[in-house]
């Protein structure tokens, strides 16, 4: 539902508008009532052009196992160490023995207590170029779900993915919600969240959250042209007043300057850092917090931001975070930042063994004021929004990272860094997937229509692969800069 760093989880194939049945057949545990929720934000008067249909697929027996995962996260939260405990090295062991690329690099019969860290890190380019090969051979396909990472902070992914996995977002954001003061006790008829955007193409669709009670929630886009009229958006908002609105910076800042939003009881930002101008603002005008969410496509929630301004908790029970430094070995929080690495999680169909996020910060294992018992992340490098200003002038004369990501992903791209000069121009610096067939002439063409300006493509074999010297920044305007 929500995501940070790599933005709100995306369908990798976007289709025409839906037909009403089609949504109803993707919530199959919604029951009348939050069938009539989903007909009701469908075809109000006010409703934009939706353009996927989409619902949390959950089964009965899902929504039981959800309620189950709920009870164990609530009962396991707690003070952590820095090396993994029984539990994580247990599923390591379990993974590694069932998965192609682990048994591979790792072998049998490692010691994981004693060997942990020099256990082989994986990346985003061994997702982009063998996700295959991290698919356990144990886990049943016919669940399998493709997400695409937006990519608006890095190169878009195509990450195999399972609908409870996603739905276990909820529980870890109803705790996050609770720490400030929000109650996240829904009926079927209420309005639980709307997904704002802010993009020239993106998915949007109504449905329900099972894991809600069935109350319903949107994705939107905040375009202009992605509604009826000029007043359309916000009698939608009000309407049906979402009790949270979660969404990127960028997203809010348009929302705020078109004067729309109802009256969320929160806002929960991800993808990308928040000035604390913006946030400042956004506090004021909608009277509630903005909560800072930090999660990722292929790791799902990770922490949120301390209530008193801490860092962010780790938040769910069952990864294990450290941090490591360009050469692999551990940093602590006196030794200083390190690349934050992520083992465990929800995701079947890939497991995550030390997966390197191209997040940088500290973990604090001391005990938090807030009296959250869990460690903290602290200096972490938020990614800073970024738009490009598009060739000529006009009412959509800026477009944002999402919008060139949505060209970008569509070629075998494994790393890229996009640059607008301070006098606009325009550069794309790439390395390629090994081996596959594309055309640059086409991604030249798709960029110049989006920007209204040529853009400059340069290949780089070795972009990504420098080590510290090299760290590749995937999206920089020096015009914002200025």
């Amino acid at each position: 539902m929500t995501d940070a760093r790599s933005s709100d989880i995306q369908p990798a194939v976007q289709a025409k508008v839906p037909a009403l049945e089609q949504l109803y057949e993707l919530s199959p545990t919604a029951n009348a009532t939050s069938r009539a929720k989903i007909a009701a934000l469908y075809s109000h008067k006010s409703a934009p052009h939706w353009n996927h249909p989409a619902g949390d697929r959950l089964t009965h027996e899902d929504v039981a196992r959800l309620s189950a995962f709920a009870s164990e996260f609530a009962g396991a939260r707690g003070a952590r160490k820095p090396y993994p405990g029984e539990r994580i090295l247990a599923w390591a062991q379990s993974r590694i023995a069932a998965t192609p690329l682990f048994r591979g690099r790792v072998g049998e019969g490692i010691d994981l207590a004693r060997c942990w860290t020099e256990l082989p890190t994986t990346t985003r380019e061994d997702i982009a170029s063998h996700a295959e090969q991290l698919v356990p051979d144990d886990v049943p396909l016919e669940r399998m779900i493709i997400y695409r990472t937006a990519g608006a902070t890095g190169h878009a992914l195509l990450v195999p993915q399972d609908a409870l996995a996603v739905a276990c977002y909820l529980p870890l954001l109803d705790f996050a919600l609770a720490r400030y003061g929000v109650n996240t006790r829904f009926a079927p008829d209420d309005t639980a969240c709307f997904l704002v955007g802010s993009q020239r193409h993106t998915v949007t669709y109504p449905t329900v959250m099972s894991g809600w009670a069935g109350a319903g929630f949107a994705k939107l886009n905040l375009f202009a042209d992605e509604w009826p009229d000029a007043k359309a958006r916000e009698e939608y908002f009000n309407h049906f007043a979402p009790r949270i609105l979660t969404g990127d910076p960028l997203s809010f800042a348009d929302m705020l300057e078109a004067g729309i939003g109802g009256q969320p009881k929160a806002l929960v930002s991800t993808a990308v850092a928040m000035s604390s101008a913006l946030k400042a603002r956004l506090q004021v005008t909608y009277g509630c917090p903005v909560i800072d969410w930090y999660s990722l496509t292929e790791t799902g929630p990770l922490g949120y931001a301390c209530p008193l301004g801490h860092g962010y908790h780790w938040l769910p029970h069952d990864v294990h975070l450290e941090t490591l430094d360009e050469t692999g070995n551990v940093t602590t929080a006196t030794t200083g930042r390190g690349e934050i690495t992520v083992t465990g999680g929800r995701n079947p169909y890939i497991p995550l063994l030390r997966y390197r996020t191209g997040d940088w910060g500290r973990i604090d294992f001391d005990a938090c004021p807030c009296g959250d018992p869990m460690p903290r992340l602290l200096d972490l490098e938020g990614r800073a929004p970024v738009r490009f200003r598009v060739g000529g002038s006009g009412r959509h004369g800026w477009i944002g990272t999402q919008d060139v990501a949505t060209v970008l992903r569509r070629y075998p791209l494994v790393q890229h860094s996009f640059e607008q000069a301070s006098d606009g121009a325009c550069a794309l610096i790439y390395r390629a997937l090994a081996g596959a067939s594309w055309s640059r002439g086409d991604l030249e063409a798709e960029l110049r229509a989006l920007l209204n300006q040529n853009v400059a493509l340069r290949e780089d074999a070795e972009l990504g692969r420098r080590g510290a010297v090299d760290k590749v920044i995937p999206y920089v305007s020096k015009l914002m800069e200025e």
